[in-house]
Parts: C-alpha cells; sequence; structure tokens
C-alpha cells in the first residue's frame, strides 16, 4: 500500500515547520524589584578622651563658682571705686580751697585719681572674668599684687586692719593660680 499524500490543509501545519520557526517568546514576568546595596559605612573618628577636672570648664565654658564671686565682689568694688574716685577728684579742689592748703587738696585729688584708676580695673576684670578671658587671669593677678603691696606699706605705717586686706588678696592670687581656674581662664 502506497501512501497518499494528502492535500495540503491551509489551517494545519506540519510538526517539521513547528520546529524551523521560533518558538513563542516567553510569557514575561514581572521584572526583579531593583537591587539597592547599602551605603558604605561612615567611618567616624573615635570619641575623644574623658576631660580631666582641669579642662573641663575650658571646654564646656563653664565659669566657676568661685570665678564668679570674684568677678561680683570685683563689679561691686570697681563701681565703688569709681564712684569715690570721681568724688575724690571733685573733692580735691574743694578741700584745698575750703583749708586754704594747695596741698591738701593735691592729695585728695591724687588719691581720687588712684582709686578711679583701680575701680575701672576692677571693672575691667570683672568683665573679663564673667566671660573668662585670656587677659582677665594677668589683670586679676596685678590687681592682686598691687594689693598686696599696698597693704603692707599700709602694714608698715601701722593700719594693722590691713592685714585682712593681704590676706584676701593672697587667697584670691592663690585660687586664680589652681590649675582648673587657670584652665578655664584658657591659661597652661
Amino acid at each position: 500500500m502506497q501512501e497518499q499524500e494528502r492535500p495540503s490543509d491551509p489551517g494545519a501545519s506540519d510538526p517539521a515547520d513547528d520546529y524551523s520557526s521560533p518558538p513563542p517568546p516567553p510569557e514575561t514576568a514581572p521584572p526583579p524589584p531593583p537591587v539597592t546595596t547599602p551605603p558604605p559605612p561612615v567611618e567616624s573618628a573615635p570619641p575623644p578622651p574623658p576631660a580631666s577636672t582641669a579642662t573641663s570648664a575650658a571646654a564646656t565654658g563653664q565659669r566657676p563658682t568661685g570665678v564668679t564671686v570674684i568677678a561680683i565682689l570685683a563689679a561691686i568694688g570697681g563701681v565703688f571705686g569709681v564712684l569715690f574716685g570721681l568724688f575724690g577728684l571733685l573733692a580735691g579742689g574743694a578741700a584745698g580751697v575750703a583749708t586754704g592748703s594747695a596741698a591738701l587738696g593735691g592729695l585728695v585729688t591724687i588719691f581720687g585719681l588712684l582709686l578711679l584708676i583701680v575701680g575701672i580695673a576692677n571693672l575691667a576684670f570683672a568683665w573679663g572674668a564673667w566671660g573668662l578671658q585670656p587677659w582677665a587671669w594677668t589683670l586679676g593677678i596685678v590687681i592682686q599684687a598691687v594689693a598686696i603691696v599696698l597693704g603692707l606699706f599700709y602694714l608698715i605705717n601701722g593700719d594693722f586692719g590691713q592685714v585682712f586686706g593681704i590676706a584676701i588678696a593672697g587667697l584670691i592670687t592663690y585660687y586664680l593660680f589652681r590649675p582648673e581656674v587657670k584652665a578655664a581662664f584658657g591659661r597652661t
């Protein structure tokens, strides 16, 4: 028996033709989510060592309590020094005229001028100490040194009440030389 050729059906396809044509595209799956990589770790510097007590006031900007007390007392003393100095300057001439002694008037004027200068220096120290300015530490030492020297002159002349003034100036000087106070003023 012989095989007969079949007429080709226009709708039928030959199985050999199936292999010769490209396969249909596969069904597309949704694209995978984009891969995000975490940012690289930021290297940070190691934490600073804990501050010692000598530098803690300067580092944090905190004023030691003793400096606050000294600044307030210096401001009060400065105000009185300026007021009495101005009074001495004005009263010096009047005292000379009233007593007829130019020497007494000159002495009162000089005393008033010194009080005025010391009062201004105390006000400057108070302002600088309140703000922990480095120059205020030096000014405070100079003012206390002058107070000690003047106190010694008064003590030599028999004014034994100056012992307290010398002691207070000495204590303030000692306090200003303490390491934590010097560090608060930015001094080493």
